[in-house]
């Protein structure tokens, strides 16, 4: 053990497998449950044997009071007209005393009961079933209850021997005892085999877990049955494991663009300088050649700005502000920005305030996400064209709204042209001077604060893209 490793109680039993731990612990609450019963269940036992047993007793009692008469000395007889007798054979073995008071007046006892003589209860009143203990761990089930004997008041005691019925419950007890740790035996045992075929699917699942690795995403978890408790685990991890592939997807695309987006300028700046050092180069061309560097240098910058921003937006980490905005005026703002680049195209560059919004959200950011797409706009848009930025309202939300004449957008780059680096070979090429990163910095921007971002595009027809934001609460 490493020294300072702290031990924690239950630790030995928290490190053995899952499966053990069920089996165990269902053996053990099947024990408790068994301890728990088995002195309810002997004593069910005994009162069904004890209550057939005064079920007998009372037959015989009926019976031997039916058959007795007094006799001429104040004592009690067996009837001289009875058709059978004491040593009759439903007789014979029948165990009985009549007393007066403490007198007694009649007693037939079988050879097992011949030295019995113990005094009836008194007050007997109705009289009940007892039990009498003699020597010799004997006993006897007693029914003593008052009666008439040709109009003599007695008591009638009828006996049965405990014996059989001792001997009985013993053999109960010692079968409940010695069935317990049997039980508890097998009841490990099954829930040992429960918890492995129940935990089969976990096993199965975490063989092929190990399995899966960066480049074996596209595997997934065995999912038998999806509507139980391991099958949901299965299908939310398959799910994970969905979301994981995607990421690694756009990670390497990522990876893969960013590294030929940052190679143009790192090659073009390399050239221009290799160019720069051939020969002798008078101080005009020199400074065309290090202004060339200079722009390449600063594209490299405003491409890193841009990826180290879409980072920290797409990780939360982005320092964002919340504050009352009126979109309207943020709009007319950009649109006086860019009314000199405009101008240089003959476009026209027309805000349209439709109604009073507030919204909240980060200013710069909301307004770098306009700044896109009116750059964009001016960028795609022939000359002699017009770029309305119209700001108006729907519902519980802003809209903000840049609608150009531009070649518009077929319908199936829509959803793609907000992906980073996406471009449309036709309309936007590298030689326009884009990365393909502005649309995505403006969707991440956008629904950092709850908004959305759209594409409503007819080729040929222009486009509008369309910024939601919810309305701030008055």
């Amino acid at each position: 053990m490493k020294s300072g490793t702290k031990v924690t109680s239950g630790s030995w039993w928290r490190r053995r497998s899952l499966k053990l731990r069920i089996a165990v612990s269902f053996a053990f609450i099947a024990g408790v449950l068994m301890l728990g019963l088995l002195p309810f269940v002997y004593h069910l036992i005994e009162s069904r044997f004890v209550r057939a047993l005064d079920h007998e007793l009372g037959i015989d009692w009926i019976l031997i009071e039916a058959h007795l008469e007094a006799d001429e000395t104040e004592g009690v007889r067996w009837k001289k007209d009875s058709p059978s007798t004491l040593d009759s054979g439903g007789y014979a073995e029948s165990w009985f005393d009549v007393w007066s008071g403490t007198t007694p007046l009649m007693r037939h006892a079988p050879p097992h009961g011949a030295d019995i003589e113990t005094p009836p209860r008194a007050n007997p009143g109705t009289g009940g079933f007892h039990n009498l203990f003699f020597e010799g761990e004997r006993s006897a089930r007693v029914l003593q209850k008052p009666a008439r004997i040709s109009g003599k008041r007695v008591i009638l005691r009828v006996f049965r021997d405990r014996s059989n019925l001792e001997e009985t419950l013993r053999q109960v007890l010692a079968v409940l005892v010695l069935g317990v740790p049997v039980s508890l035996c097998l009841a490990a045992a099954g829930g040992y085999l429960m918890a492995g075929r129940t935990l089969r699917p976990i096993v199965e699942m975490t063989e092929q877990a190990r399995r899966i690795n960066s480049d074996s995403l596209g595997r997934r978890l065995p999912n038998p049955n999806p509507h139980d408790e391991l099958g949901q685990l299965a299908t939310v991890f398959n799910e994970t494991l969905e979301r994981l592939e995607r990421s690694f997807e756009a990670l390497r695309r990522f990876t893969s663009d960013a590294s030929h987006e940052l190679r143009t300028p790192l090659t073009s700046l390399r050239s221009v300088g290799e160019i720069g050092l051939r020969g002798d180069r008078d101080a005009e061309a020199l400074r065309e050649t290090i202004g060339s560097m200079l722009e390449e240098g600063q594209r490299l910058h405003d491409l890193a700005d841009t990826l180290l921003m879409l980072a920290r937006v797409d990780g939360g980490r982005a320092p964002l502000r919340r504050e009352r905005i009126d979109p309207g005026a943020l709009a007319t703002e950009v649109c006086e920005a860019f009314e000199v680049l405009a101008a240089e195209k003959r476009q026209h560059l027309v805000p349209r305030l439709n109604a009073d919004a507030v919204v909240e959200a980060d200013p710069v950011i909301l307004r770098q996400a306009i700044v896109n797409l009116v750059h964009n706009a001016i960028r795609h848009s022939p000359d002699n064209t017009t770029i309305r930025v119209e700001v108006g309202t729907a519902g519980d939300e802003a809209l903000i709204e840049v609608v150009d004449e531009g070649p518009g957008i077929d319908p199936e780059h829509h959803e793609r042209i907000f992906e980073r680096f996406y471009r449309i070979e036709k309309a936007r090429t590298r030689a326009g001077g884009g990365a393909g990163l502005g649309l995505a910095l403006a969707k991440l921007s956008i629904e950092s604060f709850g908004g959305s971002i759209g594409l409503e595009s007819v080729p040929g027809k222009g486009s509008r893209f369309c910024i939601r934001l919810p309305l701030a609460e008055s």
